[in-house]
């Protein structure tokens, strides 16, 4: 699709968030098969809330402060924003992403990889900064995609702090994307509105790994795309970054239920469930501390949306890489809620289930 087709159908859509989810996803290169419902910022109301939700309700030392405070810190939205989708029918459904701090436990000393990688093409420059990683796969990479004649990003999403690129018009790449080895990683991109301009983008990048046994084992690139020509004759470019071997992965801690296991890190949260049924639909996760606080990563009912990202694998695998570090030293338990559906003998049944993880 055309950025000219892009922006009309913004200018059209905005009583269709699930149009308006497609369009921008295939602008921005992303799968639609992405679990959960990691509803786009960018048909959006946007305001800022008052409130914070704590992790862990302790102050810590940082060791590398720039990191922690650009990948986890609010990338200039201030503690939340709240954004309004509309479906087909006309219902209107309200969201909300907390942010967090930026602030790191002193755990995380030596977690900070240097990466300093860069790739150009198309008048782009991609700057690859600093990177952190966990067992589960997951982590985050701050960046720079600069071009000195413009970026053409979509102007609306980086209000809610969202990057999403155009990699077809002309003079455009696509939002950068990520490897290891030949496999994709699921990401988000986020802007830093406080330190990007029209020219510079500051950012950082949210990921998962598809298969965290495979792909951990493989060297990193990250890339940036664009097309050339038009028509049958259009094809897409591609250029990445030279070989980045990771360093050390942030171990994971693991939680029980039953035979059910549990991997939980500062950066993301992996279960691992095989009996949920041919559709279950969760809908609230929370981690509860020693000091009685919750974070609550995904609440459905609340519309509550503190990740970036949410995904499946198909070994029964669920991911959530949230908004705000989690203290895994102060985690007394996980909660995970949603409804199991099964189908025997052409009869559909539904039930809530409740697993805790301690």
């Amino acid at each position: 699709m055309k950025s000219n087709q892009i922006k009309q159908a913004f200018e059209s859509v905005q009583a269709d968030s699930d149009l308006a989810d497609r369009v921008l996803y295939a602008a921005a290169g992303e799968p639609l098969r992405r679990k959960g419902h990691a509803k786009p910022l960018y048909v959006a109301v946007i305001g800022c809330l008052a409130g914070v939700l704590a992790t862990g309700g302790v102050a810590y030392a940082v060791v590398n402060s720039s990191y922690f405070a650009s990948a986890w810190g609010n990338h200039g939205n201030g503690e939340s924003v709240t954004w309004t989708n509309g479906g087909s029918s006309g219902t209107k459904y309200t969201y909300t992403r907390e942010f967090g701090d930026g602030i790191a436990p002193q755990s995380l000393e030596g977690a900070v990889q240097k990466v300093n990688l860069s790739v150009e093409g198309n008048g782009y420059t991609l700057d690859i900064h600093e990177m952190a990683i966990d067992e589960n796969g997951c982590g985050a990479v701050t960046f720079t995609l600069s071009n000195p004649n413009g970026v053409n990003y979509y102007k609306p999403a980086a209000e809610l702090g969202e990057l999403v690129l155009y990699g077809e018009e002309e003079g455009g790449v696509s939002t950068p994307s990520m490897n290891f080895g030949e496999e994709w990683a699921d990401t988000r991109c986020t802007i830093d509105k406080d330190t990007s301009s029209d020219t510079v983008i500051n950012g950082t990048m949210y990921f998962a790994s598809w298969n965290r046994d495979r792909d951990l084992r493989h060297a990193v690139t990250w890339n940036i795309s664009w097309t050339e020509g038009k028509g049958e004759d259009a094809k897409v470019i591609e250029v990445s970054t030279p070989e980045f071997n990771v360093g050390a992965h942030v171990d994971t801690k693991e939680l029980r239920s039953d035979d059910s296991p549990l991997e939980i890190s500062p950066f993301s949260i992996q279960t691992h469930i095989d009996d949920l049924g041919y559709e279950a639909a969760d809908h609230k996760l929370t981690v509860t501390y020693k000091d009685g606080s919750e974070q609550i990563i995904e609440d459905d009912d609340a519309g509550a949306y503190n990740f970036y990202v949410s995904m499946g694998r198909n070994s029964g695998e669920n991911i959530w890489v949230p908004t705000k570090l989690i203290d895994v030293d102060q985690v007394v338990s996980v909660t995970l809620e949603g409804t199991r559906c099964t189908s025997t003998g052409g009869a559909e049944t539904s039930e809530p289930f409740t697993i805790v993880y301690s």
